[in-house]
């Protein structure tokens, strides 16, 4: 089995990528949430039991900022001293491209439909408007909404059924396998493309 360690909210759109790639095999793959990129401690026993079974364990974290004590290289550094520790191995990659600082968002940003591309210029343009609100002492006056924000505003701009929009609503659909919300095909998900192939690879080549 391909078992893969996500923090959470990036399951739904890793399990209809798969689904994108390579159709309703879902015995091959199965997707955990850790809930937070520091919690592999606690789930150490699930990355042995895969290995010893002969399986391939994958971690896909964000790499997120310096700002926020991540980026790219500091983020991989610290899971790998992290799998060291443990005695546990795993193949990562870290949102949005394996090379850049970023997170899930920053990914999502660029794989929208480019037809609708503008919404996304339609908030940022909100952002500007609430973060030119200032107090006397110049301090801002508002809190400017986060990307999370952008993407949900992305998705309840359209039109949708009855249906559609409970999704939407209740169980935080996003609707990652709809071509009219977002490109699957863009060149842009490659790297993390290319990085599924190599587990499916290793896995099926261990099972030889």
């Amino acid at each position: 089995m391909i078992r893969i360690f996500v923090e959470g909210r990036d399951a739904q759109f890793l399990e209809k990528y798969l689904v994108f790639l390579w159709g309703e095999n879902r015995e091959r793959w199965e997707i955990l949430q850790t809930n937070g990129y520091t919690n592999l401690p606690l789930l150490d026993q699930k990355f042995k039991e895969n290995t010893e079974q002969g399986g391939v364990n994958l971690i896909i974290f964000d790499a997120d900022f310096p700002q926020n004590g991540g980026g790219c290289d500091q983020r991989k550094k610290y899971l790998q001293e992290q799998l060291d520790n443990l005695s546990i191995s795993a193949d990562i990659f870290l949102f949005p491209n394996n090379r850049e600082d970023g997170d899930f968002e920053v990914l999502l940003e660029h794989i929208v439909n480019e037809e609708h591309a503008c919404l996304l210029k339609c908030f940022e343009g909100y952002e500007k408007c609430v973060a030119g609100h200032v107090n006397p002492d110049g301090s801002l006056k508002y809190i400017s909404p986060n990307r999370k924000a952008k993407i949900y505003a992305y998705i309840e701009s359209f039109k949708k059924s009855r249906k559609e929009t409970e999704r939407f609503k209740k169980q935080k659909d996003f609707f990652f396998d709809n071509p009219k919300y977002w490109n699957l095909e863009t060149e842009y998900l490659s790297p993390l493309k290319n990085f599924l192939q190599s587990a499916e690879n290793k896995h099926s080549n261990s099972a030889l």
